[in-house]
């Protein structure tokens, strides 16, 4: 596997800013700071990429982003442009690369100013959400809580010895993070590969992985008969889904009475599809949200009332 972790740092419009509304549009989030490190074989980290990049259309820093990444205005000019910086990372990343990033978030800036700057799209990478590959191994958990680098970096027991919110210092924390988590789980799973444990968590970025729809029912309306004639399809390619029997029994399985419910279905192309149904919060109507999803990790049924867990770190040998 060919896995370039990455990390990005982006600017975006200001107040005093006058962006053309069409243009901002099409890239909400200029990047500004690349950096990349690849995670070898042996799970060593090896050659590093690093390139700060001048914007072209947010010009003027944004307090917030200034105030995390402590960059200047000035400091906006030093870089290259992002079409050379690309034409740089090509030959680093090699063929068929897979970019690792905390979150998913990175892939989707990556290619909103890849499509801004009209280049070519021959360039295609495949996606890992390193986070998520932390809380399912690492953790044990497939929660969609986000965790920050710091929190696993202290978890992994792993040190702090570069500053933070630095594109190639977080590309490093986040390359230690994925290697000692697939260290140790190797080490209690001889017969698995790194490759084996990832590939739950690779995903096509290019894809449209997400779609949402809002549907309001009469009182009194029966919400399961509603959720077994209903029309769910593919957020990708637009196929009509079938929902699956899941481990309950059933094909739908209630995560919070009432408000709440999940299902799982299959795309023939798009493989795994997730179905949640949420009920509106005050709303004088039963209103209720479907969300289908391409998932950037393993299928888990939602525990029974799941709440969100609590960002404290504790001391797996305490």
């Amino acid at each position: 596997m060919n896995l370039i972790v990455v990390d990005l740092e982006w600017n975006s419009a200001s107040r005093s800013q006058n962006i053309d509304h069409d243009l901002a549009s099409l890239m909400r989030f200029e990047i500004i700071e690349l950096g990349a490190v690849r995670l070898k074989e042996d799970l060593s980290l090896g050659k590093s990429f690093h390139r700060y990049v001048t914007p072209v259309l947010y010009k003027k820093i944004h307090h917030h982003i200034a105030v995390v990444t402590k960059r200047t205005q000035q400091s906006l000019q030093e870089g290259v442009l992002f079409t050379h910086m690309v034409d740089e990372i090509i030959p680093y990343a090699g063929k068929n690369p897979v970019f690792a990033s905390w979150g998913t978030a990175d892939a989707d800036v990556f290619i909103s100013n890849c499509q801004f700057h009209e280049i070519a799209s021959d360039f295609q990478f495949r996606a890992l959400n390193a986070q998520a590959v932390f809380s399912g191994i690492a953790e044990g958990i497939c929660s969609r809580e986000q965790r920050s680098v710091e929190y696993a970096l202290d978890f992994l027991r792993l040190p702090k010895d570069l500053p933070f919110h630095e594109a190639i210092t977080d590309a490093i924390y986040t390359a230690r993070i994925l290697s000692r988590t697939l260290e140790l789980e190797l080490a209690d799973r001889p017969s698995e590969t790194a490759a084996s444990l990832l590939r739950p968590y690779i995903f096509d970025p290019y894809l449209t992985r997400q779609s949402e729809s809002v549907v309001t029912l009469e009182q009194g309306a029966d919400m399961m008969a509603f959720l077994e004639t209903y029309a769910f399809t593919c957020p990708a390619c637009g196929t009509r889904l079938e929902v699956v029997p899941i481990d309950t029994g059933g094909h739908w399985y209630t995560v919070n009475p009432g408000k709440r419910w999940f299902a799982v279905a299959a795309c023939e192309k798009h493989g795994d599809i997730e179905i949640t149904v949420r009920k509106a919060r005050r709303s004088k109507v039963p209103r209720y949200t479907i969300r289908t999803l391409i998932p950037d990790r393993p299928l888990k049924i939602p525990s029974l009332h799941e709440e969100k867990s609590s960002l404290v770190w504790i001391d797996p040998d305490a």
